[in-house]
């Protein structure tokens, strides 16, 4: 009877830190956003010194992001409407350069990698130019303060 009890105890504070590893499992947009920026400057850096591993690394952890979650996602095609599918295209964009770009660094084929990451880096900035800024207001506006933007404009 003891160890039955041992073990329901045992099965249950298992079960618990599952759920609280599940639930912390889910970064919100502004860590997925950090985690693609330290990918990024991680990417570079491995361009430069040409450590092909680093960048297939960085470039794995770009192509392989983990989903903006279901309610943030909510919110931002609310507030961009009509520009949704061209906002989830700039997403497009860098998970396929990014695929190319580990690609090209597992052929340590350089000057595709880099011309590949020029591209990639264009696409980021330029959705950082159209959507950044709304994006970090709708979600800061609805109570969502974890998404407000690092660097404030």
């Amino acid at each position: 009877m003891n160890l039955q009890r041992s073990i329901t105890v045992l099965a249950c504070v298992v079960l618990s830190a599952l759920a609280v590893a599940d639930t912390a499992a889910e970064p919100d947009l502004k860590q997925i956003m950090q985690d693609l920026r330290n990918n990024t400057v991680s990417m570079l850096d491995g361009l430069l010194t040409d450590d092909f591993d680093a960048v297939v690394v960085a470039a794995n952890g770009i192509a392989h992001h983990p989903a903006i979650p279901g309610a943030q996602v909510q919110l931002v095609a609310r507030e961009l409407g009509a520009e949704m599918p061209a906002f989830k295209q700039f997403d497009q964009q860098v998970h396929d350069l990014s695929l190319s770009i580990l690609a090209a660094a597992k052929e340590q084929d350089r000057a595709r990698a880099v011309a590949d990451y020029q591209h990639m880096l264009s696409g980021c900035l330029a959705c950082h130019a159209a959507y950044k800024e709304r994006v970090s207001k709708v979600l800061s506006a609805t109570g969502d303060t974890a998404t407000k933007s690092r660097y404030p404009r």
